[in-house]
Order: C-alpha cells, then sequence, then structure tokens
C-alpha cells in the first residue's frame, strides 16, 4: 500500500496485479471494403492484412506481404451501443470502485475517432463514450476541413470525469476516488493525401509530431529494460504520463479505414495498437481519509471509553480513577515512592491504573540510570577507568610501563608483576659479576647498531621462521591480485559484447515489431539473424555468470590472504622491537632471566623498569657522595648502612615478585 499526504487528507493507494493494456480495432463501414487484404479471425480477435506482390519490381522481390495483429477485439460494422459494452462498459464500472480508468481513441485521419468518442447529438443511439453532460466541453475545440475528412479535429481532446463514492449509511472518515480519462486524439495524415495548406498544414506537422512522440514513449513502455521514459517530449505524453503504464485500466480503441486506398495507414495504426498491447498497468485502488473527520470519530470512541471506564468503576466499588496524562507533581511523587521502595523504607507502591504502572516502570529505569552514573563518578574519582575496547589507551598504558602484555597493571597483586626488572637467583646483592661483565661487554657494540641494519639481522636469524612466512604468504597475496586483475579485464570485454549484442538484437526486434510479426500456430516466427544474437547473448551471459563467481571467489582469497600478511607483518615487528630492546639496551646480569628457562617472558616488562634495577641504587649512592658526604664526613657510615639495608629490602621484595610470576 502506498500514501501520499495532502492538506488535511490523507491518500492511500492499495496496489493491484499488473496487467496489460486492452487493444480493440473498429472498422469504419464503407461500400469499398477491401475483401481480399482485410481478414478477421474467427473469434474476432485478430486481423490479417496481404498486399498483392508489385510484378513490375521483377521476380525477385523479398517485400513483406502479410501481416497478423492479434488484439483484444475487431469491432466492424458495430453500433455505438456494441462499442460502448464492449470497450468502455467495464472501465466506468471498475471506476466506481476506485480504479482509475483511461479510453484512448487512435488512428488516422477521418477513420471515426470523434464519432467513436462522441457520437452525434442528432439521434440517441448515435451517442459515443463520451456522456452527453460533457458536451458543453466541445464547444472550445477548433475544427477544419480537408480532404479526407470534412470536420477534421485539429487537436488532441482529453475529457476527464472525477468520482468520488462515500457511504450512505456509515458516517466513516474512509472514502474512495478515482478518475476516467476520455481521450480522443487527433489524427494521423498524409500531407500528400489530406492537401492540406496554410495554417492547417502547420497544425498537421504539430499532430503527426505530437503522435510520433506518443509512439516513442508506447515503445520505451514496451521495453522491460528501459529505465527513462520520455513523457516531457510534448503536453500531450505529459498529459497522459498517468494513463500509460500507470495505475489505472488503460483501453486503446483504434479507427482504421477497410479501403484499399489507405492500407497504409491501417498497417501504422495497427502496429501501434500492437505495441500498446506490451504496455503493462497496476490498477489500483484510490482510498482517501478525512483527517478531520478521522479525529472527531477518534474523540467519540476515546468519550465512550472513559464512560464505559467510570461505569466499570463504580461497579467495582472503586474510588474515582483519573485516566487522564499524569502531570510534573504526580510523577515527583511516583520517583520518591520508587526511590523509597528500594532504600526499603516502602513495603508496596500503589498502582490503581495502567498510566501509573508505566510511570513506575520507566521512574525505576530513572533511578538505575543515575544510580549507574553515580557509582562511575566514585570510581573515576578514586581510579583511573580504561575501556577493556579500546586498544589505543591499552597501547599507551603498556608503552608508558603501566601495564605488561598479559593486561595486568604494574604493581598490581593479580598481576604478579612489580615492574622492578630482574636478577639472576645466583647473584647476590652489592656484588658484581665483573669477570663475566667484561667478557660481554666485548661482544656487544658500545653503541647500537640502527634499527634498519639490525632488522635485516634479524631477519636472517631469530626472525628467520617468521620472515619466510610472511614472504610466502606475500606471494600468494600478489599471485591472488593478479589473477583477479585478468579475471576483471575478462568480465569487462564480456560486458562489452554483452551491450553490442544486446543493442543489435533489440534493433532487430523494433524492425520486426514495426514491419508486423510473423506467427505459425501461436509461435512467434524470428529471422535467422535474430535468433543467432540471442544464442550469442545467452552464451555470454553464461560466461559473464562464471567469470563474475571466479572473481567473488579470488577477492575472498585476497581479503584472507591480507589478514595473514598483516598478521605476520605485525609479529615480525613485534619480535624484533623485543629482540633489539633486549639485545642492546638490558645490561648482561639481567639478560640471564631473560633466557629461555628464565623467570621473565621476552617483552612482559618494559624496558625502562628493567634498565631502572641495577642503576637505581647506586645512582642514589653516588648522588649522595656529592651531595652529603662532603659536608658531613662522619655521616659515610650511616648513608653506606642505609643504602646497603635499602638494597637488600628491595632485592627480597623483587625475588618474591618473580618467583611467584615464575611458578605461574
Amino acid at each position: 500500500m502506498m500514501r501520499r499526504k495532502n492538506d488535511n487528507k490523507r491518500y492511500f493507494t492499495r496496489m493491484g496485479t499488473r496487467k496489460k493494456v486492452h487493444a480493440f480495432v473498429r472498422v469504419k463501414p464503407t461500400d469499398d471494403f477491401a475483401h481480399e487484404m482485410i481478414k478477421y479471425g474467427d473469434d474476432n480477435k485478430s486481423i490479417d492484412i496481404h498486399i498483392k506482390k508489385d510484378l513490375q519490381k521483377g521476380v525477385v522481390n523479398n517485400k513483406q506481404t502479410d501481416w497478423s495483429f492479434k488484439l483484444d477485439g475487431v469491432l466492424h460494422n458495430a453500433s455505438q451501443d456494441l462499442v460502448y459494452e464492449t470497450v468502455a462498459k467495464d472501465v466506468v464500472a471498475q471506476a466506481l470502485d476506485g480504479y482509475n480508468g483511461t479510453i484512448m481513441c487512435y488512428g488516422q485521419t477521418g477513420a471515426g475517432k470523434t464519432y467513436t468518442m462522441t457520437g452525434t447529438t442528432e439521434n440517441y443511439k448515435h451517442r459515443g463514450i463520451l456522456p452527453r453532460a460533457l458536451q458543453q466541453g466541445e464547444t472550445n475545440r477548433i475544427i477544419a476541413s480537408h480532404t479526407m475528412n470534412k470536420n477534421s479535429s485539429r487537436s488532441h481532446c482529453i475529457f476527464t470525469i472525477y468520482v468520488e463514492a462515500h457511504s450512505r449509511t456509515l458516517s466513516d472518515e474512509k472514502y474512495i476516488t478515482s478518475k476516467i480519462n476520455l481521450v480522443d486524439l487527433a489524427g494521423s495524415e498524409r500531407l500528400k493525401k489530406s492537401g492540406s495548406e496554410g495554417r492547417v498544414l502547420k497544425e498537421a506537422t504539430y499532430i503527426n509530431k505530437s503522435l510520433s512522440f506518443l509512439e516513442q514513449a508506447i515503445i520505451a513502455l514496451g521495453d522491460q529494460k528501459r529505465d527513462h521514459i520520455p513523457f516531457r517530449q510534448c503536453k500531450l505524453t505529459h498529459a497522459l504520463k498517468d494513463s500509460l503504464g500507470g495505475n489505472c485500466n488503460m483501453v486503446l480503441l483504434t479507427n482504421i479505414y477497410g479501403e484499399a486506398s489507405q492500407l497504409e495507414e491501417t498497417l501504422s495504426s495497427l502496429r501501434f495498437a500492437s505495441r500498446m498491447k506490451l504496455v503493462t498497468t497496476e490498477p489500483a485502488i484510490n482510498e482517501k481519509y478525512d483527517a478531520e473527520r478521522m479525529v472527531k470519530n477518534l474523540e467519540k470512541e476515546l468519550a465512550l471509553l472513559k464512560q464505559e471506564l467510570a461505569i466499570h468503576d463504580s461497579l467495582a466499588n472503586r474510588t474515582l480513577v483519573n485516566y487522564d496524562p499524569m502531570d510534573e507533581i504526580q510523577i515527583a511523587e511516583i520517583n520518591s515512592q520508587v526511590r523509597r521502595y528500594l532504600e526499603g523504607t516502602l513495603d508496596e507502591i500503589d498502582i490503581i491504573n495502567l498510566r501509573q504502572i508505566q510511570e513506575v516502570f520507566n521512574q525505576f529505569r530513572v533511578v538505575l540510570s543515575q544510580q549507574e552514573q553515580e557509582v562511575e563518578l566514585t570510581l573515576r574519582r578514586k581510579y583511573t577507568l580504561i575501556d577493556k575496547n579500546d586498544f589505543a589507551a591499552i597501547s599507551a598504558v603498556q608503552k608508558a610501563g603501566l601495564m605488561d602484555v598479559d593486561g595486568h597493571l604494574v604493581g598490581e597483586p593479580d598481576g604478579q608483576g612489580f615492574g622492578l626488572g630482574v636478577t639472576p637467583f645466583s647473584a647476590k646483592p652489592g656484588k658484581k659479576a665483573k669477570s663475566k661483565k667484561m667478557f660481554k661487554e666485548q661482544l656487544r657494540p658500545s653503541t647500537p647498531p640502527p634499527k634498519p641494519v639490525a632488522f635485516e639481522d634479524f631477519k636472517n636469524e631469530r626472525g628467520s621462521e617468521i620472515n619466510r612466512i610472511f614472504k610466502e604468504n606475500k606471494s600468494i597475496l600478489n599471485e591472488r591480485r593478479k589473477r583477479a586483475s585478468e579475471t576483471t579485464q575478462r568480465i569487462n570485454a564480456i560486458k562489452r559484447e554483452m551491450d553490442v549484442t544486446k543493442e543489435a538484437l533489440n534493433f532487430q526486434k523494433s524492425l520486426r515489431e514495426k514491419q508486423g510479426e510473423y506467427e505459425n500456430k501461436g509461435l512467434m516466427i524470428i529471422d535467422e539473424e535474430e535468433f543467432l544474437l540471442i544464442l550469442k547473448l545467452k552464451d555470454l551471459k553464461k560466461q559473464y555468470r562464471t567469470e563474475y563467481q571466479d572473481l567473488r571467489d579470488l577477492k575472498a582469497e585476497i581479503q584472507y590472504c591480507q589478514h595473514l600478511v598483516d598478521q605476520c607483518r605485525h609479529r615480525l615487528l613485534m619480535e624484533f622491537d623485543i629482540w633489539y630492546n633486549e639485545s642492546f639496551f638490558i645490561p648482561e646480569d639481567i639478560q640471564v632471566s631473560l633466557k629461555p628457562g628464565g623467570s621473565i617472558r621476552p617483552g612482559m616488562v618494559p624496558i625502562s623498569r628493567i634498565m631502572s634495577l641495577g642503576e637505581d641504587d647506586q645512582d642514589k649512592f653516588s648522588q649522595l657522595q656529592q651531595t652529603e658526604l662532603p659536608e658531613g664526613p662522619d655521616s659515610f657510615s650511616f648513608y653506606n648502612a642505609k643504602v646497603k639495608t635499602e638494597q637488600k629490602h628491595n632485592y627480597l621484595k623483587t625475588m618474591m615478585g618473580f618467583q611467584q610470576a615464575h611458578r605461574k
């Protein structure tokens, strides 16, 4: 259902099923009817045209001589009553049920379009489709005379009847509307036959031009693959936009001559009728809702419901209950009751109506939200809160040395990490392994090498396995990308060839429709060229689907390979950073714990923490010697004992922490 709004009314269109346009043919009676050239089907729903070959053009003459047109009905020697019963009666009847309708008369000049639509006023039986009440609309229409028609209409005429249906018994806000468009098109004419001159010639030119635009719009509507319909080419097509392919019942009545001299124009009119049958419409009921009446009905229903509630309360011996919306004072009272209920000072909350129940639950939600905010504010005053999903914040905390790689804060008891570094279990505080340190300093350069140089050494030694996996994944990724590029090029080439084939096929179809369609036992007959184009297009579509599926599979593989490459690159860089820091910045006596089997995993303790272990106490003692001892030499023994005591305390505390980490 589709809804439109207009002022205080709402328009609802109940969508229906698609149906094709009905096309009928009415043959103008004549004494010189071409019986040998025009044949009717037994069911009066087809018409066959036959033209004898012109022997003057030689024996070999491939000009088409036979045409067959299938229609919804052929009216020959039919009365005005029969025409109305066959063409217009159902459209008018459905308009009373809310369906829009359009009846269009088309044909060459003088073929009887205006007579079919409006009829004559001399005899009641000769009235046309248009009701007598619309006769006044004919007074402003211009007519002119030429050799084909003494009273030729020189303009297109569109009569619109608006229908609005309301219920007689119900005061319902819903009603239906519809409109019927009765279109009497000006006749197409060949200037060499009509002999028009001057103003009439200019009018004929504009008439033929507008009818040509109308035919272009009909061809576009018949092509299901067309996205744009040229309705704005002229006023006629723009005015008939809702009727052509819209949400209405569409009927075309084509008026033709039955004489041999007019056979060329007859074929043109029948081709137009065949194209019109390809157009589909979607008739729908138009329902409207009067907003003012709807509000009044709702207010009346609300008042009745309140009266019923009052009667129910009185029968149930309940006090007067107010069902109006709550004000701010009542809401504040409910909020107070909810808080006292949560605190335990109130046992029950009085409930008397549905509005109060809804407001109680709403206040529970308000109180809960306020308590959550208060708890979060209290925690933020005491602690620094970090979202577990905020990876950028976690990375910054790890770089600052406040969190290890396992996600535990440094110094946190559960994390088992104190960030104080580590010393070998065999080492003693205050003593240094001088010979071992001097031996290692000979192997380590005095200054760390540049990271690019060290990275190449790392890839060849410790990180060789990760580097090998990274190179393999990257090679596979490049190969998949190359295959995807080649497949894309093939798909584009197939698409271009499909477009060229479709254009050629559409050209063949339009040429066949213009020349008339051949049928044999109900089957459409097409030439060999169009058949080969259909087969070629079918094969190209099959290739396109196969290549497109291959491209989708390759894109999935590329995405997975890219994920593996990114993972390997991240792992390679992370391992290099750990190796570079441990190899060139950590003191040698600390590296024992970092070896396999040691108490610390590589990368678990930040480098800044490890560097501070062997230097802090010595630096403090040196600073004391430089600042305090020169002013008080007698205090040397005191400060020496104090430093040793602090070193022993720090060592015991650190070893206990790393023993717990080692056991874990």
